[in-house]
């Protein structure tokens, strides 16, 4: 996670993956928005539930702080081995933002895109009716959130291949 610099939380909808959920480890894909465009920060701004970045740009709703870290589980189950991806992220600026976002999030299936310092992106590819997404806050002199979010998946984080 040291070079993640982006995540962005995607409604189902918003992208176009051809390989269908239940295929399990899937390394790498093409995935496109939903209207076949490539994928962008300013894309996956437009498109996100929530979007979180490192730099404040402009493009994403909170500034990450440092310490992000993700966490793959597996457990068999009959269908395979269901990957959980959990993601727990301070947050530096935009607390109000993630705040009135939080509802949206609680009640919509999403995957998590995850852009790495060098451009490449991955996502962990969500299973439907497995998200969730839940905010710690703590109140004292100086505000802490940090927020936590995961998703069940056949695979592990899919590398997001270039499309044509």
């Amino acid at each position: 996670m040291q070079e993640v610099v982006r995540i962005d939380f995607m409604p189902m909808a918003a992208l176009k993956i051809e390989i269908p959920f239940s295929v399990p480890n899937i390394t790498s894909a093409e995935i496109t928005m939903a209207d076949g465009s490539e994928l962008t920060d300013m894309g996956l701004y437009a498109e996100s539930l929530l979007s979180l970045n490192m730099s404040g740009d402009g493009l994403a709703d909170a500034v990450l702080d440092e310490g992000t870290t993700a966490r793959v589980s597996e457990k068999d189950e009959m269908a395979g081995t269901v990957r959980t991806h959990t993601l727990q992220m301070p947050i530096e600026i935009g607390f109000q933002t993630i705040r009135e976002k939080e509802a949206a999030l609680k009640a919509a299936d999403f995957h998590i895109v995850l852009t790495t310092y060098s451009g490449d992106r991955y996502l962990a590819y969500g299973l439907p009716g497995s998200s969730a997404f839940s905010i710690e806050e703590q109140k004292a002199q100086a505000a802490q959130m940090s927020v936590k979010a995961s998703v069940q998946s056949m695979s592990g984080f899919i590398k997001i291949l270039a499309t044509d």
